[in-house]
C-alpha cells in the first residue's frame, strides 16, 4: 500500500522567489500538497512509520496531536470521488460540472490557464508537480508543461504491467523512459525540488 500511495504522489512545493536585487524576507508560508489516489481513511493508522512522521512536533495539528507540522481537515470531502475529476477540482476549486472533467477520460478538457499552479506562480511562488497530473496526460498531444508549473515531472499512464518499472514520464516537457522503480525515481525529483527552492 505504501508504494501505491507514493506512486500517486502529486507534489506542489512552493517557495518565494526573488532576485538578488530584490531579496527580502518573506513570511508567506511554503506549501506542499500531497495527493494520493484510492486511499481509505484508515490507511495512515496501518502505516506506523508515516503516522509517526505526521505527528512530529511543530505548529499545526494532525490526528488530534497538538504541535504537529501537519494540518488535518476533518470535515473535508471529495465532491466527485473519482481520480481525474477530483484532481481537476483540487487544481481549480471548481466542481466537476464546471471543469468539464467528469470522468477519468476527460483530463484533456481541463482549462489549465487558471489553476492553483498559475495563481501561486503569479503570486511569486515557485511551483512544481511531481507524480501524476491527470489521467491520460498528455491527452494524445506531444508532451507539454501545463501553465504555472516551474518544475513539472509527470508519470504517463500506461498498462498496469508497466506501472512501477519501465514506464514513460515527462520531465519539463521532454519524454523520458524510466527503468527504475517509480516511487524512488519520483521521490528523488520531489525532494530535489524542495531542497533547491530559493530561501529568499
Amino acid at each position: 500500500m505504501a508504494g501505491a500511495v507514493l506512486l500517486a504522489l502529486g507534489t506542489l512545493g512552493a517557495a518565494v522567489v526573488g532576485s538578488p536585487e530584490t531579496a527580502r524576507t518573506d513570511d508567506r508560508p511554503n506549501v506542499i500538497v500531497v495527493l494520493t489516489d484510492d486511499q481509505r481513511v484508515g490507511t495512515f493508522a496501518e502505516m506506523p512509520w508515516l503516522a509517526s512522521r505526521l505527528a512530529r512536533p511543530g505548529s499545526g495539528q494532525c490526528s488530534g496531536v497538538q504541535g504537529s507540522d501537519w494540518i488535518e481537515f476533518p470535515n473535508a470531502f471529495a465532491n466527485t470521488p473519482l481520480c481525474c475529476p477530483s484532481r481537476a477540482s483540487l487544481l481549480t476549486g471548481l466542481f466537476a460540472r464546471h471543469t468539464g472533467v467528469l470522468d477519468n477520460d476527460d483530463g484533456g478538457r481541463l482549462d489549465a490557464s487558471s489553476t492553483l499552479a498559475t495563481w501561486l506562480h503569479e503570486a511569486g511562488y515557485r511551483t512544481g508537480l511531481v507524480g501524476k497530473y491527470l489521467n491520460r496526460y498528455p491527452f494524445g498531444r506531444p508532451p507539454f508543461v501545463p501553465p504555472g508549473w516551474d518544475r513539472f515531472v509527470a508519470k504517463r499512464n500506461q498498462a498496469g504491467a508497466t506501472v512501477y518499472r519501465d514506464f514513460q514520464a515527462v520531465d519539463q516537457g521532454s519524454p523520458v523512459i524510466v527503468r527504475r522503480y517509480a516511487t524512488d525515481w519520483l521521490a528523488e525529483r520531489a525532494v530535489d525540488f524542495v531542497r533547491t527552492a530559493p530561501t529568499t
